[in-house]
Parts: C-alpha cells; structure tokens; sequence
C-alpha cells in the first residue's frame, strides 16, 4: 500500500548566491519544493508507493509543480486543483554553511485552502500517513489535515509529524504549540529539528527534549544539523552523530531525514532504542547526501545512492 504526504507544495527560488543573504543575491534558480512533497519524492526514489494530498492552483506555478509530482511517479489522484488559487513562492537565500533563509509570497494561496469537505479517501487505503510544516498552522488546511490524521490512527494506521518552524507564516503561537504537544503525544514518529525546538520551548534540545509528551512507544527524533541527532524511546535518550560531509544546500536535509526514518519504519518496527539508532543512522545518510546538492526535490538521492555512501563509511 501507499504512503500518504500531506500539505504544501511550494515553488523554490533558490540564490546561486552562497553565503549571501536575500537582499544581495541578483540570480535565483527554480525548484520544486515544500517539506511534504521533500519527504514524498525522498520516499519515491527509496522506492516505496507514495499518493500526495495537497492543493494547487490554476497559475502557471502551480501547473509547474503538478507536472514534477507526476514525473517523479507520485499518485496525484488526492491532489486538488482550484483555478481560484495559485502556488506559494519561496525565496530562499543560504549561508555559508548552506542553512537556508526562506521568504514566501502567498496570494490566495492554494497550499492553506484545502477544506476538510474536499478530502477524499479511505486510511486503510494506505500503509503510513506524513502530517506537519506550516499547512498545520494556517486554517482551513490545519483542520482539514487534523482530521485526517485522526481517521488515520482511529483505524491503527501509523502517523509521522514534523512541525517544520516558519515562524513568519504561523499565526498563532500559542495554537501552534499546543497543537504540537497534542499531536507528539498521538503519533508514532515526532521528528523536528534543534531549531523548531527552540522556538516551541526556547531552550536547547537536551532540556526540551523531556519536555516533548510522546506516546509509550513512540519514537522521537531532534536534528541537530552537523552535531548528528538525539532520539528519544522508551525513555531512553541517545545520539547518534552525523556523517562528515561538505555542506552546500541544507534544504531538504530535515525532509530527507524523514523520509529515511519513515522508510526504516515501515521495513521493521524498532523495539529498542539501539534500534532506532539504525534508523536515524539510515536518515542521517540521507541528509547527509542531500546537503551536498542544491535543491529540496532535486536533491533527494535513490536508495542506491544511499546504500553505497553507508557502505564506504568507516564504522
């Protein structure tokens, strides 16, 4: 069965300008993008059957964007399209460590407008559900996706969550983080990076990690960039370091990510947390390739591509 990526799909111009910020840079490139068509894409070339539920508009972006998610052989068949809407752009400027700075151009913008009347589907459909980022903060898409995460776990059906910070799009703090500590507590996988964490609890992640209320056998995960991850299960907290690589874009790195614990997940459900290492290990791989390319869609790697850097890595 199909994995389901829910939320927002998003157009990317990207500075060819590293280590200059928005205002300096003069030469963008286009990408497709957005977190949930990241971990969706990322999942794909893993080879796993992805569907996508989101919506786009009737701009020519938005056409741009549906044609990619068809090329890169994902079901379009959840995807809604109003001719009323139109994309979301993204500027997107990075540092010299290619951590990226994001501004948006939203107008009436079809990523947000999705109403719970317009979803379609059965859960037992599919094999796993992929939730968060900002279509999780704005209404009506942040009911609409609610929703159906809840029909997702009525019927036992596994749920990922990444918050994904955009602070610039969220427009209610307080509503943001109590969905978020409601959310962590019903899913299987919470996975957010040491930024999100910071702006939900303002501490650094080895003391808002415990803060974090997951379900007894549910798996949490805090990206750290270059410092590798800590993971959380079962009580037990562990990192696992990153692999060394020369950065050059860092998005898409944390979707990636995902998609590498989604993938790990579903081949065999960990019961330890030396288990879960192995999967932050997998994720960490994955990431690392990504950060290493430019471009969220574009950079995501084949599991080929991820088997052999594991396998040149020294233990």
């Amino acid at each position: 069965m199909k994995i389901l990526c829910t939320g927002e799909v998003v157009v990317d111009f990207i500075s060819e300008n590293k280590g200059a910020n928005l205002s300096q840079s003069d030469l963008f490139r286009k990408k497709a993008g957005g977190s949930p068509l990241n971990v969706a894409v990322a999942l794909k070339r893993l080879g796993r059957e992805v569907a996508f539920l989101g919506k786009l508009g009737g701009d020519q972006f938005s056409q741009f964007l549906f044609q990619v998610i068809k090329k890169e052989g994902i079901d379009t068949s959840q995807i809604v399209v109003d001719p009323t809407c139109k994309a979301t752009l993204a500027f997107v400027a990075r540092d010299e460590a290619g951590n990226p700075d994001f501004v948006f151009f939203r107008e009436n913008p079809a990523d947000t407008n999705l109403r719970p009347d317009e979803v379609k589907l059965d859960p037992k459909d599919f094999s796993f559900l992929h939730v968060g980022s900002y279509s999780l903060a704005v209404e009506p898409s942040r009911s609409t996706y609610l929703k159906v995460m809840e029909d997702f776990l009525k019927v036992g059906k596994p749920v990922s969550y990444d918050p994904n910070v955009r602070a610039s799009l969220i427009e209610s703090k307080d509503l943001f983080v109590k969905d978020f500590l409601e959310i962590s507590s019903k899913v299987d996988i919470v996975k957010l990076s040491d930024k999100d964490l910071e702006y939900i609890f303002q501490e650094n992640p080895e003391k808002a990690i415990g803060k974090i209320p997951t379900r007894e056998d549910g798996l949490l995960f805090v990206t750290m960039g270059e410092k590798g991850c800590l993971i959380k299960f079962k009580g037990e907290v562990k990192h696992v370091p990153a692999f060394k690589v020369k950065p050059v874009d860092a998005t898409g790195c944390g979707d990636s990510f995902t998609a590498g614990l989604i993938h790990k997940y579903l081949e065999r459900k960990p019961t330890t947390v030396e288990d879960a290492a192995e999967m932050a290990r997998f994720a960490n791989a994955i990431a690392a390739i990504v950060i290493t390319r430019i471009g969220g869609v574009d950079a995501m790697p084949t599991k080929e591509e991820v088997e052999n850097f594991l396998s040149n890595q020294i233990l």
